[in-house]
């Protein structure tokens, strides 16, 4: 229920930016990063069992079901559903991951050396709620890792 209102806040603050210009944007950035800072902590409180639901504390199932056209985008990215295997928690989001390592990173920008999925070398921006020092650790050693990205968000760093 919680993520369903979160959606109708985001929703309105979209759709009033559309009709009303730029003024609004500061509201709308800082509604869309809570948002996916809670996505980003259901990664994070994981355990060796899964993910565990933020109502209930029980495990939740990530399903990536059809992969989305976007031929802007040289990743490819799937309608994932994450839900509760014992309550009524659900989220649906846009997501796919990335294997690459970081070439430059601002507090809130991040940008990846990556691959598509056809080969090719691909360098790609995104806004991230990634830890600052988890950033300069990264860009030190240089090493690649897998990035989750959630609605065009880096939001976490997995393996």
């Amino acid at each position: 229920m919680i993520i369903y209102v979160l959606l109708q806040k985001l929703f309105m603050i979209v759709t009033i930016n559309m009709l009303f210009g730029d003024w609004c944007r500061v509201g709308k950035s800082q509604q869309n990063k809570s948002s996916l800072q809670m996505v980003s902590n259901l990664w994070m409180n994981s355990d060796k069992d899964g993910m565990k639901c933020p109502k209930c504390k029980s495990n939740l199932i990530l399903v990536q079901v059809e992969p989305i056209d976007d031929w802007n985008s040289p990743y490819q990215s799937y309608e994932t559903i994450i839900e509760c295997t014992s309550c009524s928690f659900e989220t649906h989001a846009t997501s796919f991951t990335i294997l690459g390592s970081i070439k430059d990173y601002s507090v809130d920008k991040v940008t990846i050396y990556g691959w598509s999925p056809s080969g090719s070398r691909v360098e790609t921006t995104f806004e991230h709620i990634l830890d600052y020092n988890l950033l300069k650790e990264l860009k030190k050693s240089n090493e690649l890792v897998e990035f989750l990205i959630v609605e065009d968000h880096v939001i976490q760093v997995i393996g």
